[in-house]
């Protein structure tokens, strides 16, 4: 049997979050209870080749450690010096233990955290023969005694749904590999060598500690009796993603106490984990965060989070799937497992943009990072390349390794491959994005469906609260907005409605950030340059969503973000994006502060200046995008080009110390004015998104804007885009008429070689299995996707 351990570096260590709190008093008892049951049945296992195995891995273990912290012999002596004959540490506090470290509530346990890394460093010396057990017989009981002290503390603490990063990442983590730099003695213990008293209780505590991995915090339900299950790792946030298996040392505490059971259930877990989910299979689906089926991801709930939890959850997966080959665990990839990368690979390409990861993506836009870096699944990549070549067709193989270059060049084009340029619609997140290399645009829809992003306050983005709303992202260079956002105006993010007022906010810590009321988002494209989407945007707070339990702080706070209602609509015809807005609705006319739609607030690199044709006036910005508003709407718009003081700190207190914060950025801004009391207003504007200037005329025509109906269509009459809100109402226009049988967007174009429809179900109902499309007189039925794919754009082709 050769064991696949070369790989083992492999193993990173990610940081996650949540809360931490104190505990009571029946709570240790309820921890070595918990140890000594699933230790005694990880003894009825009786396996001799799976034995065998244990042994080898707990051997590379003793030499390699798992996640181990960098230049851990560089502080040991340090560390020893602050350590007291009686195991504590002379500078740590025992009554701060419920103290957050940097700000972060997560990081509650810190002293703890703190105190076991310390003993994890002197462990090592002794590991690495600096230190000798006989000859420092007086440091080896310090650090026996500092196991006790601190790890009593920890297993003291309560069971609550807080209980959360110390207590299941970085404490078992330490402890682990604290019990391998300790191998020999504990197998002295475990095999009856050894009779010391302390050293046997030692050995009992690493080994509760490690548990923690698997046990905490608890989830309140059947799987708190037995975690080693595959329930344990479904339906519910702490145990999905990367918060199931890419941050708990899960793997190392299978080692520690010799359970053939959880490396049973690990191997299963790491193979089931690479696959999709969607919102109309999350309950079936293996994981409800990860992969989703549009080539997005989720994370901490239904937030588009694309480099996080995806990464890291399917990353560790596979890292452990590597290093059971070999082993008794071994396991294949199957198609489905190969089906959910490819797709990932391809759709998550479209957040990143020359070099940079788009903003507005998780709970760090604004900590200041200006600098390109590799799109970020390109470890995932090398990982399959290297090590799972035989489970790819060689076109995916060959698709991979050209991605794969291109990721380290900071650049993805990929012009041989049609997946990753265009336009898509991203169903499960509710967002419409358009990429080539000339120009990338993301309309960042909101539902009911979805949550928001999180903001968190201390260690995260402050103000992340209208990242959401219907953001709507226009960059050239790809990092415009992440050089700007230290002196963003919150309120007025490029393509919100919202009511203006910034120094009203107060910041505060939401998990699940803010989503809108309504269940209507939807886009139709054929994935090529044109495309149309609506949605109806109305503020609500995600954490008061059913069956939340990680709300932050928000409750009752800034009630100027919710109150505003709108019905915004986007229709991309070539280089043209135009915006539509009916139904703008000051619900709490009696808030200061005016409506505003706002249509850019970016760096301003180039210079601003008024181009006029036909009386149609466009603000350009040299080098970038040319804007203009409707005629109708000239008495309302405004533009400003400014240089403004940032304040990075104030967005995200991560830039603290940092020194490459610029003081000042110059900003061009431009919104539309509803005024305070909007009742049933509208908009319409266009963005040229082209290289030189736009068209002295525009080259389409709004057909219809309001509540029912939004529509546009080209000016040569081959493009039409519609969004319906109301099935019962028909457009008509010119001699064209178009209805439909469900609320959807409609995208129809007519080409050299016949006309094709795409239509996309805008409530995403499992149930509408059909949408018909009446044009003209002829009657078009469109099947929906359905399962994971229900919300994609159904496609209708009617060849000359």
């Amino acid at each position: 049997m050769k064991l696949n351990l070369q790989k083992w570096g492999l193993l990173i260590g990610i940081t996650a979050f949540s809360h931490v709190a104190f505990a009571q008093t029946t709570e240790r008892q309820i921890a070595f209870d918990n140890y000594h049951r699933y230790t005694e049945e990880a003894k009825k296992v009786t396996d001799p080749e799976k034995r065998k195995a244990v042994l080898s891995y707990r051997n590379y273990l003793a030499e390699h450690g798992y996640r181990k912290t960098k230049g851990l012999l560089n502080v040991w002596e340090k560390n020893l010096n602050l350590l007291n004959a009686d195991g504590t540490f002379s500078d740590l506090n025992d009554k701060e233990v419920g103290i957050s470290k940097d700000g972060n509530e997560a990081n509650s346990g810190a002293v703890i955290v703190e105190a076991l890394e310390r003993v994890l460093s002197i462990s090592e010396a002794f590991r690495c023969g600096k230190l000798d057990i006989n000859r420092n017989a007086d440091i080896w009981d310090k650090c026996q005694k500092a196991i006790l002290h601190y790890g009593d503390m920890e297993v003291a603490r309560p069971n609550k749904w807080n209980r959360f990063h110390s207590s299941c990442f970085a404490i078992p983590t330490a402890a682990a590999n604290i019990y391998f730099c300790m191998l020999k003695q504990m197998d002295d213990v475990e095999q009856g060598r050894a009779k010391d008293a302390q050293l046997s209780a030692v050995c009992d505590m690493l080994k509760v500690l490690s548990l923690q991995a698997w046990t905490q915090p608890f989830r309140n339900d059947e799987t708190d009796k037995n975690v080693v299950q595959l329930e344990r790792f479904r339906h519910h946030v702490w145990w999905v993603g990367g918060n199931a298996v890419g941050y708990r040392p899960l793997f190392s505490t299978a080692f520690v106490l010799q359970s053939i059971p959880m490396i049973d259930l690990l191997a299963e877990v790491c193979q089931k984990a690479i696959s999709m989910t969607s919102q109309n299979t999350n309950y079936e689906s293996f994981w409800s965060e990860g992969f989703t089926a549009d080539g997005a991801g989720w994370g901490h709930g239904m937030q588009c989070l694309i480099w996080g939890y995806p990464i890291d959850g399917t990353l560790n997966a596979l890292n452990m799937l590597s290093m059971f080959k070999g082993s008794p665990w071994e396991k294949k990839l199957t198609r489905e497992n190969v089906e959910a990368l490819m797709n990932y690979f391809r759709g998550a390409n479209y957040y990143y943009y020359k070099g940079y990861s788009l903003p507005c993506l998780d709970r760090s836009s604004m900590d200041y990072r200006p600098d390109a870096s590799n799109i970020r699944y390109n470890v995932m990549l090398k990982q399959l390349i290297e090590n799972w070549a035989d489970s790819f067709k060689p076109e995916e193989l060959q698709e991979m390794k050209q991605l794969y270059a291109e990721c380290m060049n900071k650049k993805v084009d990929m012009k041989a491959y049609d997946e990753y340029n265009g336009t898509r619609w991203f169903f499960n997140n509710d967002d419409l994005i358009k990429k080539n290399d000339r120009y990338h645009i993301i309309v960042n829809m909101a539902s009911v469906r979805c949550d928001g992003l999180e903001s968190a306050t201390g260690f995260a983005d402050s103000y992340n609260f209208y990242t959401t709303d219907g953001a709507t992202l226009f960059q050239k260079s790809g990092n415009e907005y992440r050089k700007a956002l230290g002196a963003f105006d919150v309120t007025a993010f490029p393509g919100v409605t919202a009511r203006e007022g910034m120094d009203k906010l107060v910041p505060v810590t939401n998990w699940r950030g803010y989503c809108s009321k309504h269940n209507f988002a939807a886009a139709s494209t054929f994935g090529e340059e044109n495309a149309v989407a609506g949605y109806i945007f109305e503020k609500m707070n995600a954490s008061d969503k059913d069956g939340v339990n990680d709300r932050g702080d928000n409750q009752g706070k800034n009630a100027m973000l919710y109150g505003v209602k709108a019905y915004k609509s986007y229709f991309m015809l070539g280089d043209y994006m135009i915006a539509l807005g009916a139904g703008i609705t000051n619900l709490h006319p009696e808030m200061d502060g005016n409506i505003r739609t706002t249509i850019e607030q970016t760096e301003k690199t180039g210079q601003v200046y008024e181009y006029k044709g036909n009386g149609i006036k466009w603000i350009v910005q040299n080098g970038k995008f040319a804007y203009s508003v409707f005629p109708e709407y000239a008495g309302k718009t405004h533009y400003v080009c400014e240089t403004k003081k940032t304040d990075w700190l104030k967005r995200n207190l991560a830039n603290k110390g940092k020194k490459n914060l610029p003081s000042e950025v110059d900003i061009f801004r431009m919104w539309i004015d509803h005024g305070q009391s909007p009742a049933n207003d509208t908009y319409g504007y266009v963005v040229y998104a082209g290289e030189g200037t736009p068209q002295k005329k525009y080259p389409f025509e709004v057909l219809r804007n309001d509540t029912l109906i939004q529509a546009v269509k080209s000016s040569d009459g081959k493009v039409v885009g519609a969004v319906f809100y109301d099935k019962r109402t028909s457009l008509k226009s010119n001699g064209m008429t178009l209805a439909v049988s469900a609320p959807c967007t409609v995208l129809i174009e007519q080409t050299a070689s016949g006309s094709r429809i795409a239509v996309t179900d805008a409530l995403m109902d499992q149930n509408c299995k059909k949408i018909d499309v009446t044009w003209n007189g002829k009657i078009y039925s469109l099947n929906m996707p359905e399962g994971q794919w229900c919300g994609k754009p159904a496609v209708y082709i009617d060849k000359d």
